[in-house]
């Protein structure tokens, strides 16, 4: 009965010894070396450094314009002091209104009006040479809006152009549009009023152009 006593004394002995050792805490000594062990299969993964977006500009965009209004309005914006904020860019516009001098008999009569009216001081125009109702007619500015016609008409009188006419015909030519880039608050109310000098013109919001 000892015998059996000391073998059953032995056994539990055995198995609580088993049951520790199965909730102990791991020994870090022993995940280091084996972390060493391992070293080998260590990859070294190199970072990408993180690249901010760049954020695009925004402008006002003025227009369009016309050849005859462009220099007038760029004058003006120079004395706004907006410095090198100003671009400009070329976009195709359908434009419905033109002020013209009616068609003429001929060549020759088209060749001396031209020189009068180089004489009065107008350099902006073309001869329209297409066959039609309107051939040996002479264009002197095409516009968005029929008030912008009407004061360029009345411009051409003030300087001594008496013949010409305004008057509806669809156009689709290239204009002009001037981009102001991130105008302040007291530029932009400055923009707002020169607009008002300028009939048939508009300006907006919009990203400035690469």
């Amino acid at each position: 009965m000892r015998l059996i006593f000391f073998a059953l004394l032995a056994v539990n002995i055995a198995l609580a010894a088993y049951a520790w050792l199965r909730t102990a805490p791991a020994n870090p000594d022993a995940d280091l070396v084996q972390q060493q062990l391992n070293a080998d299969k260590i990859r070294i993964i190199a970072a990408r450094p993180m690249v901010a977006p760049v954020a695009q500009a925004s402008c006002l965009e003025w227009g369009p314009f016309g050849a005859a209004e462009l220099k007038a309005a760029q004058s003006a914006l120079g004395e706004l002091r907006f410095d090198n904020r100003v671009t400009t860019h070329e976009t195709s516009v359908t434009v419905g209104f033109w002020v013209y001098i009616p068609p003429l008999t001929s060549k020759t009569e088209v060749d001396r009006k031209i020189k009068e009216l180089e004489k009065l001081g107008v350099r902006e125009y073309y001869a329209v040479e297409a066959a039609g109702p309107m051939h040996n007619a002479i264009s002197l500015g095409i516009f968005k809006t029929e008030e912008a016609a009407l004061n360029y008409l009345e411009r051409l009188r003030l300087q001594g152009v008496r013949s010409a006419r305004a008057g509806s015909r669809e156009h689709r030519v290239m204009q002009t549009v001037i981009a102001v880039r991130e105008p302040n608050v007291a530029l932009t109310a400055k923009l707002a009023e020169l607009r008002l000098q300028f009939p048939g013109t508009e300006i907006k919001a919009a990203q400035c152009a690469a």
